[in-house]
């Protein structure tokens, strides 16, 4: 989720922050004004504004990457960049660290290498935070069994450790910093990065938000203010600088979001993030879409395959990988029961078996879904409206998944009951005779 901090310095922080970008050759629409809302603000547009037009637009300069992070801290620390204080800190630990230390080494004592303070400052404060890693502890009980309840569990246990290297790296320079380096802060940050953070990919030639293995997350103040809508159409335009007889030789290339739908006074303007499933939305942004057609199931079979994982979506979207991975592991072990050579084509008695596992598997994580009666009507008035909120969609959307993948399994075993008996094969309360 995008926003601030809504106290009574949010208006200078905004105004502050819209000046910096612009006297830094950044550009916002001057029908765009950010809206305080209880999670923050919203951007929205003060009178229309037409389809095509640029919204906002970031140079390439004030990019946070982990580069730029790292020649900070160094400063920071006093340290060479390649010096132990720093080796092996992931882009994250870098980048966040960076964020982190503009709330410590705050007003006068913060060094010129800190320089994205306004942009800082307009960042959401801990309390508007609402992934999962910022539920109460009763919040999140209320998703065990789902994905998103040992994601969760995962990702606070990855970022408390490098949070701790973090800090002992750090307090080998400066244990006054060390000493406010703390946890809080640390996983604000992630989370602004988490929720904020495009590929570098998008800063080429042909911006793209798709991931490459050479890419790796940036900051763009500014262009990460708008929340998203699924499916907006929206452009990413490169704009590089003129040729050096221009007179506008000295402008920087930058990255601007266009959007292609007009805009009414009064209406919120969005980005679009990419399909993206609840579970990532809640873990990373702390936001959910009602009945979201991206949603997916992790799925794991157990002993057939335990080091293998598949993503399953609505509409059993998916699920022939699943299908393939079952069938493979109880053709193996039928071989092996009856003490078979190898064999080469599935039996219709494997295949059968097949649908059963599956069907049983949907049934055994839809009875670990939290069911609505479960929870006493205590225990909804003790969690937010926006977490339950949450809860209801994805669960709807993993019950949905499921029931799926039953209708899926259950096709798949009519085809081979209908395969068996065109081929002579009779097949009796599913046995084959």
């Amino acid at each position: 989720m995008n926003g601030h901090d809504t106290n009574g310095h949010s208006d200078y922080k905004i105004s502050h922050f819209r000046q910096w970008l612009v006297d830094n050759g950044g550009y916002i629409h001057p029908q765009v004004y950010f809206k305080p809302v209880s999670s923050g603000f919203n951007v929205v547009a003060h009178r229309d504004i037409p389809a095509d037009a640029k919204v906002v637009s970031c140079p390439f300069s004030l990019a946070i990457t982990p580069d730029v992070a790292r020649k900070a801290l160094a400063a920071i620390f006093r340290v060479n960049m390649i010096a132990p204080a720093l080796e092996g800190w992931t882009e994250r630990q870098l980048m966040c660290s960076y964020i982190v230390m503009h709330h410590i080494l705050d007003g006068h004592s913060a060094p010129r290498e800190l320089a994205h303070r306004p942009y800082i400052d307009i960042l959401p404060a801990t309390d508007k935070l609402r992934t999962s890693l910022h539920f109460t502890p009763h919040e999140l009980e209320l998703f065990r069994g789902t994905n998103v309840y040992g994601a969760t569990i995962d990702r606070q246990r990855e970022w408390e450790q490098e949070w701790e290297m973090c800090r002992t790296r750090i307090a080998v320079s400066n244990s006054y910093l060390a000493h406010r380096f703390t946890w809080e802060l640390y996983l604000t940050a992630s989370t602004h990065l988490s929720s904020r953070a495009f590929p570098s990919t998008l800063l080429s030639e042909n911006p793209t938000l798709l991931s490459t293995p050479g890419s790796y997350p940036i900051l763009l103040p500014g262009v990460d203010s708008l929340n998203h809508a699924r499916a907006q159409p929206v452009s990413w335009v490169v704009n590089t600088p003129q040729p050096a007889s221009s007179s506008t030789a000295d402008a920087e290339a930058s990255i601007s979001l266009v959007l292609h739908t007009a805009t009414p006074a009064g209406a919120e303007l969005c980005n679009n993030y990419g399909p993206k499933p609840n579970a990532e939305l809640i873990l990373g942004y702390g936001f959910t879409l009602p009945h979201n057609p991206d949603d997916t199931i992790v799925l794991k079979i157990g002993g057939l395959a335990p080091d293998t994982k598949w993503e399953v979506g609505r509409g059993a979207r998916g699920a022939e990988p699943v299908w393939a991975a079952v069938k493979s592991a109880v053709h193996a072990q039928n071989r092996y029961d009856v003490g078979e050579d190898e064999r080469a084509t599935y039996s219709t008695e494997d295949e059968l078996w097949a649908t059963e596992v599956l069907v049983e598997m949907a049934e055994d994580l839809l009875g670990r879904l939290p069911p609505d009666s479960n929870v006493t009507h205590d225990e909804k008035a003790a969690v937010r409206p926006e977490v339950a909120q949450m809860l209801d969609h994805y669960i709807e959307g993993q019950r949905d998944i499921l029931h799926s993948l039953m209708e899926f399994a259950k096709a798949k075993e009519q085809t081979v009951i209908e395969r068996a008996r065109a081929e002579g094969i009779e097949i009796v309360d599913d046995l084959v005779t």
